[in-house]
């Protein structure tokens, strides 16, 4: 926070230079907090994401100040990036759940499949709730977490009760895979509640989470923002051409008022030499009058 409050002050402090924060090689998103890279730091998937663009605190001080006098439409180019970071994680998760299919295929027939795949729903569902039970606990809102945690007991009852019909029917089936649509995660159909829930909070999960959600809060709004974007900078090519037309029409008339200058400069010496050339010298009459 101090190093976005100080800016380039800050950064000149600890010995480095930075270059202005709407350079081409400071990142956009980071800017906005939506980084994919940073969101997935420290996870299987930040090798999937790439960006060495500049992170720098106090490039958002600076972008912050700057945007409330002007809009940068810095969101278009991070819609752009989470679209990107959003497919990259899609094909990855699409390869792991065909992966999965076909071994399912291989060992389970129709019906088993169906009971999976449900607990499978009810796994999520358990997960997405106790991490939302424990975050409605810690604003207070207790009442609220308390009717959650009631429906999630219920959850994990059916669950245990769907999970012994399959145990008796093939136990071969309890090893089997589910890929979390949201982040890829492979989650085992056994998994312990507890599991679940550092799987559903924790920093990959969420990072995709955040992706997608900010993804889809800007895809609403972005064809409206590129119009906007593209009449902003249409008015602003507009009035360089007109700055630069006044520009030159104030070069224009300084030459012409130096060529003025110039010439009446040369017109005077000129006038002036004539003038010597006409006016005979004072020594020249003395002559002439001597001589009569």
């Amino acid at each position: 926070m101090i190093a976005q409050l100080m800016g380039q002050q800050r950064a000149e402090e600890e010995g480095r230079r930075l270059p202005p924060f709407d350079h081409h090689s400071v990142c956009r998103a980071y800017l906005l907090g939506c980084c994919p890279r940073d969101l997935l730091s420290d996870t299987r998937l930040e090798s999937m994401m790439s960006c060495r663009k500049l992170h720098e605190p106090a490039h958002k001080g600076e972008f912050n100040r700057a945007q409330e006098k002007k809009d940068l439409f810095y969101d278009i180019e991070a819609f752009e990036e989470l679209d990107d970071a959003i497919r990259i994680v899609d094909a990855d998760i699409r390869r792991l759940q065909e992966k999965v299919k076909r071994d399912a295929e291989q060992n389970m027939d129709i019906s088993e499949q169906q009971r999976t795949q449900k607990v499978f729903e009810m796994n999520e569902k358990i997960g997405t709730a106790l991490v939302q039970v424990e975050a409605l606990g810690n604003e207070g809102r207790i009442a609220e977490s308390i009717e959650l945690s009631k429906e999630v007991d219920e959850l994990k009852r059916k669950k245990r009760e769907l999970e012994s019909e399959m145990r008796n029917m093939n136990p071969a089936m309890m090893q089997r895979l589910r890929v979390c649509e949201a982040c890829g995660a492979q989650l085992n159909i056994m998994d312990h509640e507890s599991r679940l829930q550092d799987h559903y909070g924790g920093k990959m999960h969420l990072g995709m989470v955040e992706i997608r959600d900010r993804f889809a809060e800007m895809k609403k709004a972005i064809d409206q923002r590129r119009s906007e974007k593209r009449r902003t900078d249409d008015k602003d090519r507009e009035e360089r051409r007109r700055r630069s037309g006044r520009e030159d029409d104030r070069d224009r008339k300084r030459e012409r008022s130096r060529s003025r200058s110039r010439s009446h400069s040369r017109k005077h010496r000129r006038s002036r030499s004539r003038s010597r050339d006409r006016k005979p010298s004072r020594r020249s009459r003395s002559r002439d009058r001597r001589r009569h």
